[in-house]
């Protein structure tokens, strides 16, 4: 029999989704009808889903940045020790009495399997398996591997290595010091698009229509609010975008059949998509990571989303 084992992402992946699922479920079996509650339960659900595991991506990327910063100086203090007359080995137990913060485990976890009996390879190998998603430490963890397999100068190989890595965080630290100032102007350019979309909403929907506002026609073409039309039809067998878009405006809390109906749905999703992209290239302009950047992506489409929800639900939307 096939035993299977879940690890902590799997479980983070496999724990919210089913709650969310429960969710979703629940909404559409006891009010099928209320597609308000069946939207806004959709909504719910997703983030239920996808915050946890973007939450422990980025959890492990933070934990990894905070091991790479500490391990040149673990490398140099390995140096230091070899230098003195100790063995690798022997270094590894030493340097686990130190506070390198977030990798001082990983180094008691090599230095307990060191002296359990363990071959100095293989504790290597290990580690290099937890840490493999940075490539510096792993180039480094490689060099060093030859470097004890070929019996040459490792002090003067640990030596290099610390200072190589050194060098690429203090490059590091630079480039992210140029490129925040592009991080902000991502935030900036969001924020103005959001206030746009409000104003085009509250303010030029409203001035675009004549006089028969709020009493719709529906045409072939679409609803005409005396002369202003609105591309979707009031019936339509149209899934998407016009039916999805109705039943957008039913989660708001919108009056479907209204004359800025179209615009709410339509820009609605205009944001999210706007906020999860915007935040992904911030990530990536200011850390150099994609995975970064989901927390601007969560943190954007959040805004987007409560502050459609709020214009919408206090009825500040024209009818």
């Amino acid at each position: 029999m096939v035993k299977i084992e879940f690890g902590i992402r799997e479980k983070v992946i496999l724990i919210p989704g089913l709650i969310a699922l429960g969710i979703f479920l629940f909404s559409l079996v006891f009010f099928i009808n209320e597609l308000g509650i069946v939207g806004n339960s959709f909504i719910i659900a997703m983030f239920i889903a996808v915050i946890p595991y973007f939450i422990y991506k980025y959890s492990r990327y933070a934990w990894m940045k905070s091991v790479e910063r500490q391990f040149p100086n673990f490398i140099r203090d390995l140096a230091d020790s070899k230098r003195s007359g100790m063995t690798l080995e022997s270094a590894i137990e030493m340097a686990a009495r130190t506070n390198y913060g977030k990798l001082t485990p990983e180094i008691k976890t090599m230095s307990n399997k060191l002296s359990w009996g363990v071959p100095f390879m293989r504790v290597l190998e290990i580690f290099e398996r937890q840490v493999k998603s940075s490539a510096a430490i792993t180039e480094v963890l490689g060099i060093i591997k030859e470097a004890y397999k070929s019996g040459g100068n490792v002090v003067a190989t640990l030596d290099s290595a610390a200072k190589n890595m050194n060098m690429l965080k203090e490059a590091e630290e630079e480039r992210r010091g140029v490129t925040s100032q592009h991080v902000m102007i991502t935030y900036a350019i969001f924020f103005i698009f959001l206030v746009i979309v409000i104003m085009i909403i509250y303010i030029l929907v409203p001035m675009m229509a004549t006089s028969g506002i709020g009493q719709a026609e529906p045409t072939t073409e679409g609803m005409d609010f005396g002369g202003f039309k609105t591309p979707c039809p009031a019936e339509t067998n149209m899934i998407f975008p016009c039916g999805l878009f109705f039943m957008t405006c039913e989660m708001l809390g919108v009056n479907p059949g209204g004359m800025s109906c179209y615009y709410v749905s339509l820009f609605f999703y205009v944001l999210v998509i706007q906020g999860i992209c915007s935040g992904l290239i911030a990530g990536q302009l200011g850390e150099n990571s994609v995975v970064a950047g989901v927390r601007h992506s969560i943190i954007m489409t959040s805004i987007a989303l409560f502050t459609i929800i709020f214009f919408s639900r206090m009825g500040l939307f024209p009818g």
